[in-house]
């Protein structure tokens, strides 16, 4: 019997387009109904600390997620509908809305983590800002940088071929232009590197703290920072890593799979369940620090 890739499975899963429809609409769903839930949540709770480096990355996050979710209704009326009567601009802004999401959450994610670890090892001694001004204006500049770069991207990828009238998120052929490939290549590769050198170093921590303190582990207020930094990988690992992984074989094949890759790019969006996981501090006891 021959032997069939994971892609290939879910390809043969997908192909059927009732069946794609629903999955899309349910993870969607899913998705926005958790992400409205999480922000309400974390509005109610968020400490009043903007110079906090955690709370200033939570900010940053749930504008994230915000600006994503705002998008979301519009996906899966057109899932349900199967036509696109909101004309073509607006479809690529709801297309792009997907691709800043992810690279904004990942962006914030990279910072904070790589703090948090630095501060573990006692590189650096200080997880706040001088000054609230200076947590907002680290902010602007992250987003500024983004845009910078996501703008330009948005511009060339979007927008120079034609798509079948009433029909949205068609933009496959958009990759086959040598420069859009190339970053998208990139892309992809710097966001699966980083996540699994994020993945290594918090496992090494976490031994280490094992290894030091063994069954009073959970006693530690650090080992409980470490549990929180812990949920951040596992949120890239299971939302945005296969999505690259998939990306790579995408880019080089955008006509066959491009039904799929709509899936793998819903997926994404439940990166929107970190929300959840900030408002677990009395059940899990995570440090809010």
């Amino acid at each position: 019997m021959e032997n069939k890739t994971l892609v290939n499975i879910l390809q043969n899963i997908f192909c059927d387009i009732t069946k794609r429809k629903v999955a899309l609409i349910i993870i969607y769903t899913v998705v926005l109904l958790v992400g409205i839930t999480g922000l309400t949540v974390m509005i109610s709770l968020l400490k009043t600390n903007i110079r906090s480096l955690t709370t200033i990355a939570f900010l940053n996050l749930m504008v994230a997620h915000f600006l994503f979710l705002l998008t979301v209704p519009f996906r899966i009326y057109y899932y349900a509908s199967q036509t696109w009567q909101l004309g073509q601009g607006f479809c690529k802004l709801v297309s792009a809305m997907v691709h800043i999401h992810i690279y904004m959450v990942f962006t914030i994610y990279s910072i904070l983590l790589t703090v948090r670890f630095l501060h573990f090892y006692k590189k650096t001694q200080r997880t706040e800002f001088y000054r609230r001004l200076h947590g907002l204006g680290a902010s602007a500049l992250v987003w500024c940088i983004l845009l910078i770069i996501m703008l330009p991207l948005v511009l060339i990828q979007y927008g120079h071929k034609t798509i079948p009238e009433n029909q949205c998120f068609k933009f496959g052929d958009e990759l086959q232009e040598h420069h859009v490939y190339a970053l998208n290549m990139v892309l992809s590769i710097l966001i699966i590197t980083v996540s699994c050198f994020q993945t290594c170093i918090q496992a090494i921590i976490l031994r280490q703290m094992i290894l030091k303190y063994g069954a009073a582990s959970s006693a530690q207020q650090e080992f409980w920072v470490q549990i929180k930094n812990l949920s951040f990988v596992l949120i890239l690992l299971t939302c945005l890593v296969p999505y690259h992984l998939f990306r790579l074989q995408y880019l080089n094949n955008t006509k066959d799979l491009n039904q799929i890759n709509e899936v793998f790019l819903a997926i994404t969006g439940l990166t929107c369940f970190d929300m959840l996981t900030f408002t677990g501090k009395s059940i899990c006891k995570v440090c809010w620090t």
